[in-house]
């Protein structure tokens, strides 16, 4: 939390409420940070300031047991004439703030408002966004110089300068901020660990002393300098995710716990959020001073509808004008002519699987989890669950993204094996029993008859009884990112970022990393992918890629599942969104366009 611990849902769609991106889950995020899997599933102050920035609060949204009993208030009501754009998100993202935020629907809310130095363009390369030119770099790789547009400006007119994103990235490591799950993303900056993971928060002065080593420096108005401590050759990249979004120090200090609200959650991107009915929806109005225009789109509303059958059927009652369809509703689009001209399939960037606490009862066991790999008939779930809407997977990466290796792979199904591999294990490590286990995921009740499948798989294959455990999806996302409340089995997937294994590997699974989920350690993984990563020998990095994902698939902290597909429908009056959408669109299809899309009705 692509770029972000995702990162689109169970079949089709990966929101935000659910994995990492971003990292992190929902369907595909360009910041696929995890995402994670909802119902309707379908990739980070002046430089001779000292002081720690303000930290501010998580949203301020309302709990997830008042959402049950308190009714939201409604949004107001569009001017005649207004071009309205209506997206169904699902539910409130646990969080807004572009420092804390790692799951694909926070994300996506994000970039409505906020723009990084960098953008990806439609091959997924950086290029120049609120930067005006590729950054300088040095001869020996460790210093990345960026220029500044000039003449930048918030959404109020308020001047955008390179301080700015400045105070961006120091706040992205302040160790007073909790909750800043994609600080590991950017860890190649000088000084950036030990300041993030300070444990003594209390001692001013050691603060104080770490953030004059930051390599995060304003040399005038308009440039920045940040310097690595080791070479990063996707450094590039990072300077396009939303954990450098410009958030501003005076509406941090002004807004406090609050300040992602509409009054101070003011950014630099293609609109403004002007309403938020916690529970109820959002409403973004354009912004007149957005460096590429002013988009065509007068006003885009957040409807919040749990249920992907219910939000189906907005859809084809003409209440919202795009729709990340479910597996189940397939088959009813392809039997209607006019559904069928309107809907879009395209691969996604996302991967989803079955994960484990694996610092608790059984999955600390090694063999448990193997005996789990080989339990569930992938093909079978992507064929009946989801319609032939996924691909099975057995490896992290999917096939054709830097990093996939065929031989990394997990066991495939194999019931018999499964359950002699587990009995065994039963008899040598738990001969009272194993502990009882648990399945938590996003309550809907599609995500229920889904997970009945797998509770089936778990009782027909290993011979367990395993008690299923919903949760709102908000609070789902919660428990997800601290290891201390993740569940003990649970699903999510991961959209990719950017294109390169270290988004995937790295990121995900290293123990050092703030995105993780399993609490998994392996000393000779870490050491492959640091490696990896520190170097420009490409056939190296690949050889210890390689030699990581093996360990990754035989450990198995987590049981690869399946590649998402995104299954759009787009009303024909949408114009632009079609023609322009992407797998790392994350709410609304065809974003990178976002200023050319219109509504013609």
């Amino acid at each position: 939390m692509k770029s972000r611990f995702t990162f689109l849902a169970l079949s089709l769609m990966v929101i935000a409420s659910m994995l990492l991106t971003a990292c992190g889950g929902p369907e595909p995020t360009a910041t696929t940070a995890p995402v994670a899997a909802t119902d309707t599933v379908a990739a980070p102050a002046a430089a001779t300031d000292t002081t720690a920035p303000a930290a501010a609060a998580t949203n301020t949204s309302a709990p997830a047991e008042a959402a049950a009993t308190e009714t939201p208030k409604p949004l107001a009501t569009a001017p005649a004439g207004a071009k309205v754009l209506r997206i169904n998100i699902v539910s409130d993202p646990a969080t807004t703030d572009p420092q804390k935020s790692s799951f694909v629907g926070e994300i996506g809310w994000g970039q409505m408002v906020w723009e990084a130095l960098y953008e990806l363009n439609d091959e997924e390369q950086p290029v120049p966004a609120a930067a005006e030119s590729a950054p300088e770099i040095s001869a020996d790789g460790l210093t990345y110089t960026v220029h500044v547009r000039k003449d930048l400006k918030y959404s109020d007119g308020t001047p955008l300068t390179a301080k700015n994103y400045e105070y961006a990235f120091r706040r992205l490591f302040d160790p007073t901020l909790t909750g800043r799950d994609y600080a590991s993303i950017a860890y190649d900056i000088a000084g950036s660990q030990e300041l993030s993971e300070m444990a003594e928060v209390t001692d001013t002065a050691k603060i104080q002393d770490l953030y004059s080593k930051l390599g995060v420096k304003t040399t005038d108005d308009y440039t920045i300098v940040f310097t690595l401590k080791n070479k990063a050759a996707y450094f590039p990249y990072i300077l396009s995710l939303w954990v450098g979004w410009p958030t501003r120090e005076d509406m941090v200090k002004k807004g406090g716990d609050s300040w992602t609200e509409p009054a101070t959650y003011i950014g630099n991107g293609p609109y403004i959020l002007t309403d938020w009915s916690h529970g109820g929806g959002a409403i973004f109005e354009v912004n007149p001073n957005y460096r590429k225009g002013k988009a065509k789109i007068d006003r885009v509303e957040f409807r919040e509808i749990v249920e992907s059958q219910v939000a189906f059927q907005a859809y084809r009652q003409g209440e919202l004008d795009a729709n990340l369809s479910a597996a189940e509703d397939l088959p009813t689009i392809q039997a209607d002519a006019t559904l069928k001209s309107q809907y879009k399939q395209i691969p996604g960037t996302c991967s989803f699987y079955l994960g484990f606490n694996t610092t608790v009862a059984p999955f600390d066991n090694i063999k448990v989890r193997q005996a789990f790999t080989r339990a569930f008939d992938r093909e079978d779930y992507v064929e009946v669950v989801l319609k032939g809407a996924g691909i099975p997977a057995y490896t992290f990466i999917p096939e054709g993204f830097p990093g996939y290796f065929e031989d990394a792979s997990q066991a495939e199904f194999n019931a018999e094996e499964a359950k002699t591999m587990l009995d065994e294990v039963a008899k040598s490590d738990y001969p009272n029993g194993l502990p009882e286990i648990k399945l938590t995921y996003s309550a809907s009740t599609r995500n229920t008859t889904r997970m009945q499948w797998v509770q089936d798989q778990m009782k027909n294959n290993l011979g367990l009884d395993v008690k299923l455990d919903p949760v709102e999806p908000k609070a789902y996302t919660e428990l997800t990112k601290k290891l201390s409340t993740t569940p003990q089995m649970f699903l999510l997937g991961w959209c990719q970022d950017y294109p390169d294994p270290q988004n995937w590997l790295s990121l995900v699974f290293r123990s050092d990393t703030t995105v993780g989920h399993t609490g998994w350690k392996n000393d000779e993984f870490d050491k492959l992918t640091l490696e990896a990563d520190q170097i420009t020998d490409q056939a190296k990095r690949m050889d210890d890629y390689h030699q990581a994902s093996k360990i990754l698939a035989d450990e198995a902290p987590v049981v690869f599942f399946y590649d998402n597909t995104n299954n759009w429908l787009i009303q024909p009056y949408f114009t632009g969104a079609a023609e322009n959408v992407k797998s790392t669109d994350n709410l609304i299809p065809g974003f990178k366009h976002i200023v050319e899309l219109d509504l013609q009705k």
